[in-house]
């Protein structure tokens, strides 16, 4: 008798090799997958990356990265796009985990990525780990059981939005969400990347009918918050959720988000905050939080910290 043991067969592949259908219908089908593994996705935000696959697209892992300080390739996490890791529409067994782990190449002396929420790290890795904290919120209920468990913070803000009366919109375009964010984005470093990376997700997305701008405006006409949400996966993700200092005065980001809430209560699916540390927003329209892992790790002969 032969006792046969499964190898794994995972290839590194650069971008331009990628068979994108393959890709793509591997990230659509797999049990974690979202938004951010697609091809289209990636290419619109990393400016460099290639992919591990296994088999014949049976997993996949993107590997995004940019030229070192002294030469050389490092893994990075780009901005906009909270986790990726490895997707795959098989199990996602430690074994499998752990190999796409060791299948990085040894070139990528500097690692520093975040991987997708059902990735369990296994026990025998040799990277650094710090968690990182998404929120979640199941919409299947009714609008007035979901409503139950707002924070008393957030029914007064509902509250003093109601007074100023202000006005729930759909009819924004992408260029006036992306100068929204140019203005009042706290993320300043990758401000010029995230303004035209911002552009292209939402022509993308909205070619695809897979999503919407949404705003909140004053009587007079004033965009006071706004917002982009993108149907992936049974979720809708919120992608860059953003008020002006008068629309935090007038509560403008909380009414944006429950009137989300309010069109979508009773679907089956779920609205995904698209966060990286505890928000107080989330927390307090009734979202719980989901841990996932920012992994690095430093092999460089020369470190900077």
């Amino acid at each position: 008798m032969c006792l046969c043991v499964y190898t794994m067969e995972i290839k590194l592949i650069k971008n331009e090799e990628i068979d994108k259908v393959k890709w793509n219908s591997c990230v659509h089908y797999a049990n974690n997958g979202n938004v951010f593994g697609y091809k289209w996705f990636l290419d619109h935000v990393a400016k460099d990356w290639d992919g591990l696959v296994e088999g014949d697209y049976e997993s996949v892992f993107p590997l995004v990265w940019r030229k070192g300080f002294f030469g050389g390739k490092e893994l990075h996490q780009p901005p906009l796009m909270r986790e990726l890791g490895l997707y795959s529409i098989n199990a996602l067994s430690a074994k499998r985990i752990e190999s796409f782990l060791n299948a990085i190449p040894e070139e990528y002396r500097n690692i520093e990525i975040v991987v997708n929420e059902q990735i369990n790290l296994p026990q025998n890795h040799d990277f650094n780990v710090i968690e990182l904290y998404n929120h979640q919120m199941l919409l299947s209920e009714s609008y007035e059981k979901l409503r139950e468990v707002y924070s008393e913070n957030i029914l007064e803000k509902l509250a003093i939005a109601s007074e100023n009366q202000l006005v729930a919109t759909s009819n924004l375009k992408p260029e006036k969400v992306a100068a929204f964010y140019q203005k009042y984005a706290k993320d300043r470093q990758h401000l010029t990347h995230n303004f035209h990376a911002l552009q292209r997700i939402m022509y993308n997305i909205l070619h695809r009918g897979w999503g919407f701008a949404s705003g909140i405006e004053s009587q007079d006409g004033t965009l006071l918050a706004a917002n982009f949400f993108i149907y992936s996966h049974h979720k809708v993700l919120s992608l860059v959720p953003l008020e002006s200092p008068t629309g935090a005065e007038v509560g403008a980001l909380p009414l944006l988000f429950d009137m989300l809430i309010r069109t979508h209560a009773g679907r089956p699916m779920i609205l995904d905050f698209n966060t990286e540390k505890r928000n107080e927003l989330a927390l307090s329209l009734g979202a719980r939080e989901n841990i996932y892992y920012k992994i690095k790790r430093d092999r460089r002969r020369i470190k900077i910290s």
